[in-house]
């Protein structure tokens, strides 16, 4: 049983599941204290933030689990390549093994999955523990913008555009901080952003995204609607295929499983059987000999890079994701820094032996 699942029977109440929920309160209060108290930290500059010597766009979020982050990643660095810049994805490698920094291969045990899918895709990525010595390490590989995966939390960096996607199924997390609630930080960690990124927007009503933006705007920051959808379809060889029959057999170790099933239904799809595994998990041969009984099976591009060596008849849908305004306003953020960046270097140089972080001012960061 993972935490998702303890979660939602504590939340329950029923049975002995209700002794907990006092419990998981308190523990939820504690994290939520300990975030903000971190938080003051680096505001009041007992711990400091650095920042780069390059453009880094950080894509992050304040709720645990799927927000629709990874093809927002994955919008964002095409764009950045199509426009001529020399782009690299700087992430933690949740679930791999390796610490960094280091370039990523196609290999999901040692760089995680979400990694593995990036390099499949041909995107340069660097895997690191550390996120500040990964973005180091990008520059010193010719990378000249940084792309920061899951970078909301990492409050000793200081990126040129924080973009904070918001799930309109569950963009609060139920309020509470982990373990009772999904929250990572208080709600009003957002301060921080600047700007936001309703996804999925296309597959909420109209009254859940309205009332999403009318909110997020009480922050004062740009609010762009992310419309997602299916590109295509690709087999376990990662060729193009066409799409499955309409009664399908799914699987997926995902952070929004139910998101991915109920877009599925939008496109005419007929789930009759769903195996749901935890986040970022690594298949064994006993999973896909059981699974490979079943016919018409569709996962993940996430998954599909963790069974890619497996022999199962799988297909998959590749996500496209929209994003419109969003391109001009990374843009211009990219290009005021540059600005600002030419004019520093009329007045000051960069000494041998020093890094990149090192070479700029470490500013205390203070809420936009």
């Amino acid at each position: 049983m993972n935490l998702e699942e303890v979660r939602k029977k504590v939340l329950s109440k029923k049975g002995g599941w209700f002794f907990l929920y006092p419990l998981f309160f308190i523990l939820s209060k504690l994290f939520c204290f300990f975030a903000r108290f971190r938080y003051e930290l680096y505001k009041g500059g007992i711990l400091k933030t650095i920042t780069p010597a390059v453009p880094v766009i950080s894509v992050g979020n304040i709720v645990a689990g799927g927000t629709g982050k990874t093809p927002l990643v994955e919008y964002i660095y095409t764009m950045l390549q199509d426009v001529g810049f020399t782009p690299a994805v700087v992430m933690r490698g949740y679930g791999g093994k390796e610490k960094g920094p280091v370039v990523a291969e196609d290999e999901p045990e040692r760089f995680g999955d979400e990694a593995a899918l990036y390099v499949k895709k041909g995107f340069f990525v660097v895997v690191s523990r550390d996120r500040l010595a990964g973005i180091d390490f990008a520059v010193s590989k010719g990378a000249n913008v940084v792309v920061l995966d899951d970078g909301f939390q990492q409050l000793g960096i200081k990126p040129t555009v924080n973009v904070v996607v918001v799930d309109p199924f569950n963009p609060f997390g139920g309020n509470m901080c982990l373990p009772l609630g999904t929250l990572r930080e208080p709600v009003d960690a957002l301060e921080r952003a600047d700007c936001f990124v309703i996804s999925r927007a296309n597959f909420a009503s109209f009254e859940k995204v309205n009332s999403l933006e009318i909110y997020l705007k009480t922050f004062r920051k740009q609010v762009f609607k992310g419309e997602q959808c299916f590109k295509y379809w690709i087999d376990r060889t990662f060729r193009k295929v066409e799409p499955p029959e309409k009664e399908i057999t799914v699987f997926c170790g995902i952070g929004s499983p139910q998101q991915f099933l109920q877009q599925l239904k939008e496109e005419g799809f007929k789930v009759i059987k769903s195996f749901l595994f935890p986040d970022h998990h690594f298949y064994t041969a006993e999973e896909i000999k059981t699974l490979s009984k079943y016919p018409n099976l569709v996962t993940t591009e996430k998954d599909l890079v963790k069974v890619k060596d497996y022999d199962i008849d799988v297909k998959v849908p590749v996500l496209g994701v929209e994003v419109f305004g969003l391109k001009e306003f990374i843009l211009n953020r990219i290009k005021n820094v540059e600005k600002h960046e030419e004019k520093n270097e009329k007045e000051s140089f960069v000494p041998d032996g020093v890094s990149v972080s090192q070479s700029v001012e470490r500013r205390i960061f203070k809420e936009s």
